[in-house]
């Protein structure tokens, strides 16, 4: 389901419309000057939520967890992403488009946690062909 959510986020762009809702109303209460940081505390804030959600719904979720390992890694990278994405400072900008291997930095990061994601899937339908239910490490 975050998966679908994600998707629709990526597709619609609301990230950049809740960007420009942020600068509209930084400039209409006149504190755009110190947007920089309002959005690093901003940021830090969800990261720390984000952490502790992913720590508490590990805790809570331990065999499920276990079982898909590999699926979880890639959300939280890939959630990991939109939080660095999110920041939107110029040098996160800069080392986003900085290329590696001619890739951009930004899919590179955002692809391996949708591929890793992708690839959990794949061995899970392999293992419930072959009838096994043991977790892949």
């Amino acid at each position: 389901m975050l998966m679908v959510l994600l998707g629709i986020n990526k597709q619609l762009d609301l990230q950049s419309l809740f960007t420009e809702i942020g600068r509209q109303i930084a400039r209409h209460q006149g504190w755009m000057d110190q947007r920089r940081d309002v959005q690093f505390w901003f940021i830090v804030v969800l990261g720390i939520i984000a952490m502790i959600s992913f720590v508490l719904f590990i805790a809570a979720m331990r065999d499920l967890f276990k079982r898909y390992i590999l699926a979880f890694v890639g959300l939280f990278v890939l959630i990991s992403f939109i939080i660095i994405r999110a920041v939107s400072f110029h040098h996160v900008d800069e080392l986003l488009g900085s290329r590696v291997f001619d890739i951009k930095m930004n899919w590179l990061l955002e692809l391996t946690g949708i591929y890793t994601i992708f690839v959990a899937g794949i061995i899970d339908i392999i293992r419930l062909k072959n009838g096994s239910v043991k977790s892949f490490v």
